[in-house]
């Protein structure tokens, strides 16, 4: 069947211009995106690689204008309700594009949004696609994972080159979402250790795959440069930005209760609460495992907790003193 369907969607290929590549952009506005954005316009390697990003909101489109980039009008919400013969929005995205880089927000949308885009980009001629996806055990029943894992078979599946990336934890996620006034970091995850990765060096990979695509063909990249848990990250804070820091462990429940209550979308609300309840209970053994091949693939030196903390310690300060 894969195959009848891909012969169908590749009548009136729109072909790309493969003088000079253009990359696509999904997810543009976030913080992976935005950072593979600045990556691509600082260096858009050998073949000069043009960047051409999505954004919804018109504050945001002007804000990627002024990096550089060429943006593209386009809403990935609703698009089961049209047919992809009649969605221009997200073939004039594709029109003359050669690599995409394919990032969805945590819905179970995301599997039919990620299947119209993927069905356009072979349709539109793209080569090249850079999935975020996640860390996850390959059988794993964590439901959410599980959705990146069938997003990436069907990219395998429709015949187009492919570079899946897998991240473990952001580092990100501490000053976003973790960090209380007087330096208390509320978690959910006891004294498990995870592994973990600093945003910028996810797009520091993703522009690498994308200026050389052909050397990162197939390939399934698995991201954490560091394991440690919440307390021994308190302890580099306390260190590096000398405050004090402190993990303040919190319930899962307590966690799932909030989210339900701030309007989290509730099936993935349930998702992230089973996978605080089972690392707390050492039940995802992969969690805290290491795959560091940042500078094999960028030539940088991957980013630790202590550059991490050191690169933010603005925020962290404002975020201690508030």
């Amino acid at each position: 069947m894969t195959h009848v369907m891909n012969k169908a969607i590749m009548t009136n290929v729109i072909k790309p211009n493969h003088d000079r590549p253009t990359a696509l952009v999904i997810g543009a506005t976030g913080a992976i995106g935005g950072a593979l954005v600045r990556e691509l316009l600082a260096d858009p390697g050998p073949e000069g690689l043009a960047v051409r990003a999505v954004a919804r909101r018109p504050d945001a489109a002007e804000a990627l204008r002024r990096l550089g980039a060429e943006v593209v009008p386009l809403d990935l919400g609703g698009i089961e309700r049209l047919p992809l013969d009649r969605n221009r929005p997200l073939a004039d995205a594709l029109a003359g594009v050669d690599r995409l880089f394919l990032l969805t927000g945590y819905t179970v949308d995301m599997l039919v949004q990620s299947k119209a885009v993927i069905d356009a980009a072979v349709r539109a001629g793209v080569r090249h696609v850079v999935h975020l996806g996640a860390w996850a055990a390959a059988d794993t029943t964590i439901v959410h994972l599980g959705w990146h894992q069938l997003i990436e078979r069907y990219v395998e599946g429709a015949g187009l080159g492919f570079t899946h990336l897998r991240p473990n934890t952001f580092m990100q996620n501490i000053l976003n979402f973790s960090l209380a006034e007087g330096g208390a970091i509320r978690q959910f995850i006891g004294d498990a250790k995870v592994g973990w990765i600093d945003t910028d060096d996810i797009a520091g990979v993703a522009a690498a795959v994308l200026r050389s695509p052909a050397g990162h063909r197939g390939r399934s990249i698995p991201l954490a440069v560091e394991s440690l848990s919440i307390g021994e990250v308190a302890a580099v804070l306390t260190e590096v930005i000398g405050k004090p820091f402190r993990y303040e462990p919190r319930s899962p429940d307590e966690f799932l209760a909030g989210a339900l209550a701030g309007g989290m979308e509730p099936t993935y609300a349930h998702c992230v609460h089973n996978v605080f309840v089972r690392t707390a209970a050492g039940l995802l053994a992969d969690s805290a495992d290491i795959s560091d091949p940042i500078e094999a693939i960028t030539g940088k030196k991957p980013i630790k907790w202590r550059d991490h903390a050191a690169r933010h310690r603005d925020e962290f300060l404002r975020r201690h003193s508030a």
